[in-house]
């Protein structure tokens, strides 16, 4: 009998995919020191986020997905239950289309609305574009803008500006003067673009946090393999009004180290949390012109991160991130507080006996703190959003976990005017895609004080 070789192509692909599918069942990826990193999409289509976050698997890899086949195919879209049970929480959106979206930078906006920074594979000009969507205060879409060229264009961070409109900060392939560059872009309150600029060398440089200053400009920070004394650095830029570059600071050493977020400190200066060699937790205080005043490390004899950092209400600093050296099981999630020189006055881990990554945290209205990341131990899924309230000490105060049976993770959170919360990442359970961009307004006295279910 005859097989022609469009049916023998097709019948490969899928004996490789279901082949694959069950090789990689219940195998855990190992741990890489690059692991918290975030570049291109493109340049990760490995499972793991901080884990290197942008991930969009190829079908082999996991099942049923709706990214990009290998070597040119069309696009699987796997069966996806909606969500059909009642959740303890006010409203839930997804957006997103076949392939993968995710979302990665939420805040509430003055109307009381709310404005979502990502990526998207599903719409726009190139490969992945950034993703800007308003909604409004019930989790209705108001508008939606993609920005991109023809190659992987990427939005990290995003805050609404004193005049109303956004200031967007990622990483772009299509634009500037190397392999990926910063791209800062600013745009009006409806989304369209006012200006925009790029920053880096001849080799990948990529930008992971931005907000406005008092002066009007804007800080932004990365990381940079184009500047610097090592194979990757800190790189600290700041701007005018309009952009353009006032002055900019590399730190590190030989080897590599990743700037997470920064923000301007009471004292008009800046604070950053990255990390470096090991790797370990890296704090870094500058004085307002970005020259150093003290730096510390946090960590153990493994692996440890640094992913989000705020300036408390004491004056001191908030720390979130990620260990391998301390806590109960694989990586846990890694809650620290200093004083306003960066001591340490108390830490605390969170997890089970499996992997829970951390990536944002905020000081809430009654001096505790709400933090977001993933987790692995606890939940329905493979990985599940993991929202942790605290006390001003650090104490759990509760928890929730949100997901379905796939990988769901939670990457962004604010408390929001009215004592609840919003929360955004990404999700494979749910949605019409690969990934979606999954958006949850959270209120804990809705729902059995937000205790695990």
């Amino acid at each position: 009998m005859k097989i022609s070789l469009s049916r023998f192509t097709f019948l490969t692909l899928v004996l490789l995919s279901v082949a694959a599918f069950f090789m990689s069942m219940g195998v855990e990826q190992p741990i890489a020191p690059e692991e918290g990193m975030v570049t291109s999409p493109a340049q990760h289509p490995q499972a793991g986020s901080d884990p290197p976050q942008y991930r969009c698997l190829p079908i082999f890899a996991r099942w049923p997905i709706a990214c990009p086949l290998p070597f040119g195919g069309l696009p699987f879209t796997g069966g996806r239950p909606s969500i059909a049970h009642v959740l303890p929480y006010s409203w839930d959106k997804i957006f997103g289309g076949e392939r993968c979206d995710e979302g990665y930078s939420v805040q509430q906006t003055t109307d009381g609305g709310y404005i979502v920074l990502g990526y998207t594979m599903s719409y726009g000009a190139g490969s992945t574009d950034f993703w800007l969507i308003k909604i409004d205060a019930s989790g209705s879409k108001q508008w939606d803008k993609t920005f991109g060229g023809t190659e992987s264009d990427w939005g990290n961070s995003v805050q609404q500006t004193k005049d109303g409109g956004y200031i967007l900060l990622g990483g772009t392939g299509s634009y500037g003067a190397g392999g990926d560059d910063f791209w800062l872009i600013k745009t009006d309150a409806n989304g369209n673009k006012q200006w925009d600029r790029t920053f880096g060398g001849s080799k990948d440089d990529w930008g992971l946090s931005v907000q406005q200053t008092t002066d009007g400009g804007y800080i932004l920070l990365g990381a940079t393999e184009s500047y610097g004394a090592g194979k990757s650095d800190f790189w600290l830029i700041k701007t005018d009004a309009q952009g353009k570059k006032q002055w900019d600071k590399t730190f590190g050493g030989t080897k590599k180290e990743y700037g997470r977020s920064v923000q301007q400190t009471a004292d008009d200066g800046y604070i950053l949390l990255g990390r470096t060699s090991y790797p370990h937790v890296w704090l870094i205080k500058t004085d307002t012109s970005g020259n150093k005043q003290w730096d510390k490390t946090f960590g153990g004899t493994k692996i440890d991160f640094g992913k989000s950092v705020q300036q408390a209400s004491d004056g001191g600093y908030i720390l979130l991130g990620s260990t391998q050296s301390y806590g109960a099981g694989r990586i846990d999630i890694w809650l620290i507080k200093t004083d306003t020189s960066g001591n340490k006055q108390w830490d605390k881990t969170f997890g089970g006996t499996e992997s829970d990554w951390g990536y944002s945290v905020r000081q809430t209205k009654d001096g505790g703190y709400i933090l977001l990341g993933r987790t692995k131990s606890y939940g329905a899924g493979e990985y599940d959003f993991w929202l942790i309230k605290t006390n001003d000490s650090g104490s759990k105060q509760w928890d929730k976990t949100f997901g379905g049976s796939g990988n769901d993770e939670g990457q962004s959170v604010q408390q929001t005017s009215d004592g609840c919360y919003i929360v955004l990442g990404y999700t494979e359970s749910y949605g019409a895609g690969g990934k979606d961009l999954w958006l949850i307004k959270y209120c804990p006295e809705h729902g059995a004080n937000g205790a695990r279910n």
